[in-house]
């Protein structure tokens, strides 16, 4: 059973979160929800960086042909992560993960940042049943993913 945490009870979930192997704490809500807000807070307390994956990956990726992008997306993903020579990070605007030309495995990308560090990650989509889902099925980005073993901040 994943462990669900409310917006109010994040400091105990990042505690959850950082005392685990794969350190990741899912902020999971629909657009619009508060999840930046949320972020920006965690942030501020914590003293961690607010990185803006969409904008920092999208303006590497820009200058790259289409098939550099596929092969280089995850690499760039873990440099700009790594710039930060911060233990902790909140990471917003994560939407970019899942666009299916750059053939990146969000969950997997997660995975093996997250051993290092406690990522706090923007997850635009909504938690049912023990998964987290992006996207609809159908729709070319669509992910479900379950969650045991995960620490989630629901704002639903």
């Amino acid at each position: 059973m994943p462990n669900v945490f409310t917006a109010t009870d994040s400091a105990a979930a990042l505690d959850q979160a950082a005392a685990r192997y794969q350190k990741i704490a899912l902020v999971v809500g629909r657009p619009a929800s508060g999840k930046s807000s949320l972020l920006r807070t965690i942030a501020q307390q914590m003293n961690m960086p607010l990185l803006n994956l969409g904008l920092d990956l999208s303006t590497k990726l820009l200058p790259l042909t289409a098939r550099e992008r596929k092969l280089k997306a995850s690499d760039i993903v873990a440099d700009i992560l790594d710039t930060h020579e911060s233990q902790r990070l909140a990471v917003d605007n994560t939407e970019i993960v899942f666009d299916p030309t750059l053939m990146l495995n969000p969950l997997g990308l997660l995975q093996s940042i997250s051993r290092t560090r406690l990522l706090v990650w923007a997850w635009n989509g909504t938690l049912d049943n023990g998964h987290v889902t992006y996207a609809y099925p159908g729709h070319p980005e669509y992910h479900r993913i379950p969650t045991q073993d995960m620490t989630l901040i629901a704002l639903e």
